[in-house]
Order: structure tokens, then C-alpha cells, then sequence
């Protein structure tokens, strides 16, 4: 069985591979200099997993009738783990918590704009191929930063 071709939306892998890089510095980012709570690397990988797993609701099931359905509940267990992960054993306030998930919000909507980046990139004339270029290189860049 495969989804309805009718159903996908126009979101294409190297928007998905530009965002990813970008949202994982974002994610440490957020953790580590605004909430002050570093996470263990594997809950870093596992979050940026589930953000980047949007890209299969988006791609396969954009026009789909059921579509809101899926992208909330999804949602709804995304802000789930990311309260789980990383702030239901922390003894902080409730307005730290509160920030903490407004987090994201701005995480999510980050990691959709850098994918319009790259969409614009490649609607502006950039050749897909330079923006996985790029995003390999951002990857690589990554690594590089997490390793030390």
C-alpha cells in the first residue's frame, strides 16, 4: 500500500538534509545558553530525529483529508518527549517549564524556515545538489563541534 500521490505536499530531501543541521545547533543551542540545562548527546539526536521525522507527514500527507489530524497529534507527542527528555526530572520552576516548551515552538518554526531557505535557494537558481553540499558540509561541521 502507498499513500495517494495527490496527498504529497512539496517538501523535497535537500530542504529536509538543510534544515536538520541547522536545527541540531539550534536544539544544543537552545538547551545549553537559554535554558541552561544541557542534555546527554543521544536525547540531542533522538529530538532532532523526531523533528526531521515532520518531513514524512509533510511530504507523503501535506493534501491528505486526515492531514491536521496527523501533524497535530504528532505534534502533541513531539512536545511530549521533548518535556520528557529534557524537563520532567528537573526541579525548576513552572515558569522555566513553560519556557522550556515554548522552546518548541520556536524550534519548530526555525527548523521550517531553514528549510525554506533552502527552497528558495533552489527556486532563486541554486542547484539542489550545492544545497546537499552544503548541508554535508554543515554535518561535517557538526561532528566536528559535538566531538570535543
Amino acid at each position: 500500500m502507498q499513500p495517494d500521490p495527490s496527498w504529497q505536499g512539496q517538501i523535497a530531501f535537500h530542504e529536509l538534509m538543510f534544515g536538520t543541521w541547522l536545527s541540531y545547533i539550534l536544539l544544543v543551542t537552545l538547551w545549553e545558553k537559554v535554558l541552561h540545562a544541557p542534555l546527554q548527546e543521544w536525547k540531542y539526536l533522538l529530538l532532532t530525529s523526531l523533528s526531521a521525522s515532520f518531513f514524512v507527514i509533510n511530504h507523503y500527507f501535506f493534501f491528505a483529508p486526515f492531514y491536521l489530524w496527523v501533524i497535530n497529534g504528532y505534534t502533541l507527542i513531539f512536545a511530549c518527549v521533548w518535556y520528557g527528555l529534557g524537563m520532567r526530572q528537573k526541579g525548576r520552576k513552572l515558569i522555566w517549564k513553560c519556557a522550556g516548551l515554548m522552546l518548541v515552538i520556536v524550534h519548530s518554526a526555525s527548523y521550517i524556515g531553514f528549510e525554506l531557505l533552502a527552497r528558495i535557494a533552489v527556486e532563486q537558481g541554486v542547484h539542489e545538489v550545492w544545497v546537499m553540499v552544503a548541508s554535508f558540509a554543515g554535518f561535517v561541521g557538526v561532528i566536528l563541534w559535538r566531538r570535543a
